[in-house]
């Protein structure tokens, strides 16, 4: 029995594998822009501790910190893809782009920014963490949205009891 191998490390670029660094480049930018936000924010004379400048704080830092395993990952164990060969034994090339979890994905983004004020929080919330993981390949659907219901009403508790803000109520605050 033979087998060929064919060599195609060799003609790999740096970034081949390597285009996932994207996001860590995007997290830097978002958190940069959290951390220019909070520094330039104004703050009222009578915030209390912790403040509002704590949480955007936080986000940032877990921005950078995020980035940087993503970055560290995807250097030291670039993506590999393997894409298969053709009839001839020449390798496929070009991108590999899974659109339908980008499309339910960003589809229930613009659900949620839509359905924000005229269902509240609560359930606009529990619609997009239900999108994004049906996008994301759940299975379970009931499942799933029992646990982003979940999520959404803890978010809504910890923005009103926690930090004193109060959430878009919608249609639930008309109701109670």
């Amino acid at each position: 029995m033979t087998t060929t191998t064919t060599d195609t490390d060799t003609s790999r670029s740096f970034w081949t594998g390597r285009s996932g660094l994207i996001v860590p480049a995007l997290l830097v930018a978002l958190g940069a822009f959290l951390v220019y936000g909070t520094i330039t924010m104004d703050v009222p004379s009578t915030a209390t501790s912790p403040g509002p400048q704590v949480f955007p704080a936080i986000v940032a830092g877990g921005c950078f910190v995020v980035a940087l395993l993503v970055t560290i990952q995807l250097l030291v164990k670039p993506d590999a893809v393997d894409r298969g060969v053709d009839d001839d034994g020449k390798p496929h090339t070009g991108t590999v782009s899974n659109w339908r979890t980008l499309s339910i994905t960003v589809g229930s983004v613009a659900v949620f920014i839509a359905l924000l004020d005229p269902l509240g929080w609560v359930l606009a919330g529990a619609i997009l963490f239900w999108g994004v993981s049906v996008g994301l390949g759940g299975r379970r659907y009931v499942f799933d949205a029992a646990i982003a219901l979940l999520v959404s009403s803890a978010i809504q508790i910890a923005f009103s009891a926690g930090l004193g803000l109060t959430l878009p109520g919608g249609v639930l605050a008309q109701i109670f």
